[in-house]
């Protein structure tokens, strides 16, 4: 088995356009942390409605179900790193015009939920680009580590993220996180438009000669040939419909009605989470050779099922840090396995739509998810409605690690 060492660190930071990635990253996660984790909590403070904050989670993630699959066209027909770019230029303006509305006296939740709309809209955009935009920049041989990589950034950020959203709360206020959000989305841009790479677009897709229809039909078209792949976009929908609306709504629905705790409280909640993920990503970094990554996406369902239903049986803050902590752990076994799965199953033409068919799965089901819990939590205790979508995320799982197709998408021996 390979030893990792330090002596792996420089070859990743002598790729100058992965650097500049990963620093983008790390100040634009940070943002989305402090962003993330504000939002749910504004609306719950200013109409104390779990329904209400439900909805507003429900136009963050709305997009990806309306949006997504035509996104995938557009990553395919253009310069992906430009499409970032816009992306990012887009999501600055409205969460820097968002904290304006905020510290003006605006208070209605209908603004934030279609600000939150529109934010999500344009990040349609950014995610399926970004995932097919590494294999121009890294060789085959290194996407899971470049992968991994990537994956750390946004670890590290969601790891400061809540921890400088509790401190700063305090010192600003929370209208001002959302100012910092905006700040770090132009940074963000800054990276972006230093990087520089020849990308490979098929002439047909280049010129425009399909339709964006037909050209989004025949994406869907191999991924229905492709009977496996499908499967596991398949799966990843179910297991982001147990698993996200309670990551989302239901966590600070738990700290306020079970842990009976404020924002710092959930904020430092959050964070230990982050630290989970970014342990598990230097985990799949690590063993990102030697192990079959759909055996890595399986274990790491399974480990994300079992961890939210223990929660049905915490009832104190430091029992649900550390809970969270190796919750978290299981979110990168899960993104970065997958990334790497469909990077090197799927022909460079057809990667954003791909990339878009899961960003479909994850975030429509997300948004679905998300308005189901608010409504749940009025009738049923917050604690036995995490048992119960634990084991049906803990079972999506099994399920996988029971398909010789799934299994059998990158073996272990050409996963690099």
């Amino acid at each position: 088995m390979r030893k990792f060492t330090a002596a792996m660190i420089p070859r990743i930071f002598k790729n100058r356009n992965l650097v500049l990635l990963w620093i983008g990253h790390i100040i634009s996660h940070g943002g989305d942390a402090i962003y993330q984790i504000a939002l749910p909590w504004l609306v719950l403070e200013l109409t104390g409605s779990k329904t209400t904050t439900s909805l507003v989670a429900v136009s963050a993630y709305l997009p990806a179900v309306l949006f997504s699959l035509f996104s995938g066209v557009l990553v395919d027909r253009f310069d992906r790193r430009r499409v970032m770019m816009f992306s990012d230029g887009a999501r600055m303006l409205l969460i820097a015009l968002l904290a304006v509305y905020l510290l003006k006296g605006g208070t209605s939740p209908v603004v934030l939920g279609i600000t939150a709309f529109l934010v999500a809209t344009f990040a349609t955009l950014f995610y399926p680009a970004r995932d097919a935009l590494v294999p121009d920049l890294v060789t085959p041989d290194r996407l899971t580590t470049a992968n991994a990589f990537i994956s750390t950034s946004g670890q590290f950020a969601h790891l400061a993220g809540p921890v400088l959203a509790g401190a700063l709360v305090a010192l600003v206020g929370i209208y001002h996180l959302f100012t910092l959000d905006a700040l770090s989305f132009a940074a963000s841009l800054i990276c972006l438009a230093m990087i520089t790479f020849r990308q490979t677009i098929p002439r047909k897709v280049r010129t425009g000669a399909n339709s964006h229809l037909s050209d989004m039909m025949a994406g869907l078209r191999f991924v229905r040939r492709e009977q496996a792949l499908g499967l596991l976009i398949l799966l990843t929908a179910l297991n982001n419909l147990f698993i996200m609306g309670p990551a989302i709504v239901g966590t600070p629905i738990f700290v306020r009605e079970v842990l009976l705790l404020d924002f710092k409280a959930f904020a430092v909640i959050e964070a230990f989470m982050a630290g989970g993920m970014l342990i598990g990503s230097l985990v799949v970094w690590r063993l990102g050779r030697e192990v079959n990554p759909s055996a890595v996406l399986f274990t790491g369902m399974i480990l994300d099922g079992i961890t939210y239903s223990l929660l049905f049986l915490v009832t104190t803050y430091t029992q649900t840090c550390m809970l969270l902590l190796i919750h978290g752990i299981g979110i990168p076994m899960i993104t970065i396995s997958r990334t790497t799965i469909i990077q090197r199953a799927v022909p460079g033409h057809y990667r954003g739509r791909v990339f878009s068919m899961v960003n479909l799965s994850v975030m429509g089901l997300t948004a679905i998810s998300a308005g189901l819990i608010g409504p749940l939590a009025e009738v049923f205790p917050i604690g036995a409605i995490f048992l119960a979508i634990g084991m049906g995320a803990a079972l999506c799982g099994l399920i996988g690690l029971g398909h010789g197709g799934m299994m059998k998408l990158v073996p272990a021996a050409t996963a690099e």
